[in-house]
């Protein structure tokens, strides 16, 4: 296919995005007040809490198995690798544009986690569809893409709330230190007690009164730094978010998937409980235009919103559209040329896409956890998808060549 072909079957789903994502921010106006703070309050619950898991268990559930597993090994490495990447990138861009403390955790959250959740549920599907696009049967395409970014947006939603939420905590901490508050931001009094309690034996006795009496000062203060760094590792660490309703649900699709006495339970047309798998079906099929209805209106708030340094939403623009694709190219051909990733053009396609990506929404929900550059964010926010609907037209148009 020629490269003006490959444009405009990349152009289309990118065209959806746009509509749909215009329609959100309408629709939040003042004027209009469907999408206000309210409804976006709702609709943020629905889909965490509901819809999205829905989707993620139902989508695994059908199409991973043992075998299949084999194939999809490489997506948690190659995602981590773009938010290991983007983070070093942002590291170099602080240190260039002298960011304030309080935006560093916020920069760096927005340069290395891409929105490897909606966009790819909505892009892959709608090139699947076309109807000359690159990747063969259409609906063998869209089972399989939807699969793949399934797994994308779980893996994602892992690394986000542990990885990004840990670096943007520290940011925010070292900020608060700076500032001369003395307790950390999201910490409370009854989590310091806590982790008091835990730091004691059951006897009441601190840790180190239950070391033998035999090791050496030098090797008990060694000891301790290590116990302290692991310590205040796993406190920045929060469960409940790493635990999210997404995980869980591609927990429970891989089992369902896996496991074959329970897969023959679920799935298939004769299933015994066939009717929960497509119950689950049902309502993740509202994920994507919710989700891309509130990316909207969450925009909104960047219309109304200023103070950012351009060197800054310029330096994050360029990591996310530029470096992290170029770079993404020489990580994907290297593994496929390693034999690490098989030949299949639309596993390809995606990974190469998961470099591509503009940042992801839930960076501004830590950033409000933490009350550090929330506002600002909805600057970033409205530049990078602003942006985005240039180059993920142009990078995809680019990455379908390449694979041909």
């Amino acid at each position: 296919m020629g490269f003006l072909d490959l444009f405009f079957v990349a152009l289309m789903p990118v065209l959806k995005v746009l509509l749909i994502t215009g329609l959100g921010l309408f629709l939040a106006l003042d004027r209009i007040d469907l999408l206000g703070a309210n409804a976006r309050h709702y609709m943020n619950n629905l889909v965490f809490y509901l819809f999205s898991p829905a989707l993620v268990v139902s989508q695994l559930g059908e199409t991973i198995t043992f075998q299949s597993l084999r194939t999809l090994w490489f997506m948690p490495v190659n995602i981590l690798l773009t938010f290991i990447i983007g983070s070093i990138l942002a590291w170099i861009l602080i240190k260039i544009t002298k960011t304030p403390p309080h935006l560093q955790g916020l920069v760096t959250g927005c340069c290395s986690a891409g929105n490897l959740g909606n966009l790819l549920l909505i892009i892959v599907p709608a090139v699947c569809m076309e109807s000359n696009s690159p990747f063969g049967d259409s609906s063998i395409c869209s089972i399989n893409g939807t699969t793949y970014a399934s797994l994308s947006m779980a893996v994602g939603a892992i690394y986000i709330w542990t990885y990004v939420y840990i670096i943007m905590r520290i940011y925010a901490d070292k900020s608060a230190e700076d500032t001369g508050t003395n307790q950390s931001i999201s910490d409370s009094e009854s989590y310091n007690a806590l982790l008091s309690r835990k730091n004691s034996g059951p006897s009441g006795c601190s840790k180190e009164d239950e070391l033998p009496l035999t090791i050496s000062e030098e090797k008990l203060t060694i000891m301790e730094k290590i116990f302290q760094s692991v310590k205040k590792f796993t406190e920045k660490i929060n469960l409940k978010m790493v635990f999210a309703p997404a995980t869980i649900a591609a927990i429970f699709g891989f089992i369902i998937g896996i496991v074959s006495p329970i897969r023959k339970l679920m799935i298939g047309d004769s299933a015994p409980l066939r009717v929960i798998d497509s119950s689950a079906s049902l309502l993740g099929e509202a994920t994507i235009p919710c989700m891309t209805l509130i990316v909207g209106s969450n925009l909104l708030r960047g219309l109304r919103k200023s103070g950012v340094n351009v060197s800054v939403i310029a330096g994050i623009l360029a990591v996310r559209n530029i470096f992290l694709p170029i770079i993404g190219i020489g990580i994907v051909k290297g593994a496929h040329h390693f034999g690490m990733v098989e030949s299949d053009s639309l596993y390809q396609f995606i990974l190469l896409l998961q470099f591509a990506l503009p940042p992801a929404m839930t960076v501004g929900v830590i950033a409000q956890l933490f009350e550090a550059g929330e506002g600002e964010c909805s600057v970033i926010m409205l530049w990078s998808y602003a942006l985005s609907a240039l180059s993920l037209t142009l990078w995809s148009t680019f990455y379908m060549w390449l694979l041909q």
